[in-house]
């Protein structure tokens, strides 16, 4: 029997209980819903000036989505930079004025995941100079590792660039939404979440909610009415999250613990980092990304869940976060940009450590898995030079 069911006939035994004081209409019933994420017409694009979809409501349920949805409950809190190039004005090929000039270096890293050793030996082993060399950390550069502010603040010292991971957006939109509390209700949502020792759940506060009220019921001597209005008081004193966020996840634990200044660092991020042909040793600009880019549009038409959640391409074209289906994003790429007449890009990411080091004619994915124990890897823009250096199991 499904729990709603069972529940049902638990509640009318408890109002049936209590008729001696409370009369009640035979045909009165409690029903348990969840309101399901429909979907609007599908997105075109983003541009430079439209960074956020039009709020969607607080949906009670809501499960990841595996393809790119019109919209997310918490999008007023996403906060998009879409795209971002580098000023070359401000980086010139070459440092100094004397011969033998070094050339500077743009240095790509893979996913850092909150592994400061890890990030550390990279930048030993590379030599890396601040005064010559440009690090830019291709998404989730927080997150999974214990040392995800030390990795903020690392990057800020080293005046690093960014593009956002999926890791950063969940983090974003958490602190963006707490940000908008008044203190009162923050205060209520911080010592809700304290009071909870369950493990992590998303889906099951209604069930437990309804399971109070039964409790109450049979336990207290309460009518059902009035089980009802405590319940609702109670609830309502809480907060509404946007149910794409988990308040049991390290998202909301690590926005919680940032500072403004790391907070303003990993929200500066776009989600898509251009480095201009000039820097390229294959004269064509460099598009950094985190997960990848839907292999059917254009760099300024990407829907921004695709360009920090993809990895895989479904058979009918449609991105996805899962591998279980279709093919690699970057082999359809590939394969589709070697068709074109204008093959003018390179895109440089990170997020599929599954594939590990992934070499391809228009793309090179940098994730090896540093945060497992593997590998953090870098790619220089101006030589094309790969470096790996293995990574402290965290």
């Amino acid at each position: 029997m499904a729990f709603g069911t069972v529940l049902l006939v638990l509640l009318m035994a408890a109002s049936h209980w209590h008729t001696a004081s409370h009369s009640r209409n035979s045909d009165e019933r409690i029903v348990v819903y969840s309101q399901i994420l429909h979907s609007s017409s599908p997105i075109d694009g983003y541009t430079e000036t439209n960074h956020h979809l039009t709020p969607p409501p607080f949906y009670a349920d809501f499960k990841e989505p595996d393809t790119p949805p019109s919209s997310l409950p918490s999008d007023p809190y996403a906060q998009y930079i879409y795209q971002q190039e580098l000023d070359l004005a401000r980086r010139p090929l070459f440092m100094g004025a004397r011969q033998p000039r070094k050339p500077r270096r743009t240095i790509v890293v893979g996913d850092v995941h909150g592994s400061l050793d890890g990030l550390n030996r990279f930048l030993s082993s590379v030599h890396f100079d601040t005064k010559r060399d440009l690090l830019v950390l291709a998404g989730d550069l927080i997150a999974k590792g214990p040392q995800s502010l030390e990795v903020i603040d690392r990057a800020r010292q080293l005046n690093a660039k960014c593009v956002r991971g999926n890791h950063e957006d969940k983090i974003i939109r958490w602190r963006g939404y707490l940000d908008s509390l008044s203190k009162t209700d923050r205060e209520a949502l911080i010592a809700e979440n304290e009071d909870e020792d369950e493990p992590e759940y998303d889906q099951e506060d209604d069930q437990e909610d309804e399971i109070f009220l039964v409790e109450t019921l049979f336990n207290n001597g309460s009518s059902l009415d009035d089980s009802m209005q405590r319940q609702r008081k109670r609830k309502s004193r809480k907060p509404k999250v946007p149910s794409d966020l988990n308040q049991r996840s390290e998202h909301y634990t690590i926005a919680r613990a940032l500072t403004k200044d790391q907070y303003d660092y990993i929200r500066s991020c776009p989600l898509i980092l251009t480095i201009p042909r000039e820097l390229s040793v294959r004269n064509i600009p460099v598009h950094i990304v985190h997960a990848g880019i839907d292999p059917t549009h254009t760099i300024r038409k990407q829907h921004p869940w695709v360009l920090v959640n993809i990895r895989n391409v479904l058979e009918d074209g449609t991105p996805s976060r899962k591998k279980s289906q279709g093919e690699g994003w970057s082999k359809a790429f590939n394969d589709l940009h070697d068709k074109r007449s204008k093959r003018d890009f390179l895109v440089v990411y990170g997020h599929d450590a599954g594939r590990s080091l992934n070499v391809r004619r228009w793309s090179i994915g940098l994730d090896t898995g540093c945060v497992y124990g593997r590998e953090l890897t870098g790619y220089v823009i101006e030589t094309g030079d790969i470096h790996s250096v293995p990574c402290p199991r965290t």
